[in-house]
């Protein structure tokens, strides 16, 4: 009966139902948005963030390109007698042009080009040993130069062997060299030197000799020491054996042997051009 009730008014009142229809749809609808929009509020944690690794950089010296001696040598037209390895070599063009070109003047002794690349000090060597002669008969008989090259300290070095004949000659120089000059600066030359030079580097053990020699030279003098004997009495007796007063004369004064101390040492002298 209920039922029967229920369908009668349903078919009486038709609107009334689809209004409560639509009313519970919305409601459910709503309730349904309400908790997406619940849930979809919800923080989610920040994403983490990774800073980039900036990639390390390796140092690598730059590479300065080179031309060979053996084309240098072609070149510039240097002396075949000029042996310069490529192992011994300049580490640029400016200076390996620069070190051909001062011991090509050497092998064709040519005084004058030879001049302007030298230091004031051994300019003045040079015009000496010019005028008296010995750079010709220095230069002739040269039959080939040995050169290294090398960097020692705070300078460039060049070390060369000139052999003349049957024997040879030493030399070290420091030097700088650029676009449009290059200067030479001759290194002191102790007594034989040749003699003394060891191990593979030896313009490193160069230099250690001429410290080695300067600091000899600033030692003091050792001073001779003479035994003191008095000689009083013997004198007395000689007086009274001679019948005078007067004393016999006496040695000349100071010791024989060392030179007074504090008189100066001059230190090596840098010959420049060979030593006498």
């Amino acid at each position: 009966m209920i039922n029967q009730h229920i369908n009668q008014h349903i078919r009486q009142h038709p609107s009334q139902l689809n209004r409560k229809s639509f009313i519970l749809t919305t409601a459910t609808l709503a309730s349904t948005m309400a908790i997406a929009l619940t849930l979809g509020c919800t923080e989610e944690p920040p994403p983490v963030v990774i800073a980039p690794v900036a990639p390390v950089k390796v140092f690598e010296p730059e590479i300065i390109p080179v031309t060979s001696i053996a084309d240098l040598m072609l070149k510039f037209d240097i002396d075949s007698r000029v042996n310069l390895a490529e192992a011994d070599a300049p580490p640029t063009d400016i200076e390996r042009i620069a070190v051909l070109k001062f011991y090509d003047c050497f092998a064709r002794g040519n005084s004058e080009s030879l001049k302007g690349m030298l230091s004031p000090a051994d300019q003045f060597e040079l015009d000496r040993i010019v005028s008296s002669g010995d750079f010709k008969k220095s230069t002739d008989p040269i039959t080939h130069i040995d050169v290294r090259c090398a960097k020692q300290e705070s300078d460039m070095c060049t070390l060369a062997v000139f052999h003349i004949g049957a024997g040879f000659q030493p030399q070290l120089w420091a030097y700088t060299a650029g676009e449009d000059t290059s200067t030479f600066d001759a290194i002191a030359t102790p007594a034989n030197i040749m003699d003394r030079l060891s191990g593979d580097n030896h313009i490193a053990a160069w230099y250690e000799i001429v410290k080695l020699e300067l600091a000899k030279a600033d030692e003091p003098d050792e001073v001779l020491e003479v035994a003191q004997q008095d000689f009083t009495k013997a004198d007395a007796a000689s007086s009274e054996s001679t019948g005078g007063g007067e004393t016999a004369p006496g040695a000349p004064a100071g010791a024989p042997g060392k030179r007074a101390p504090g008189a100066p040492i001059k230190p090596p002298k840098p010959p420049g051009f060979g030593t006498k």
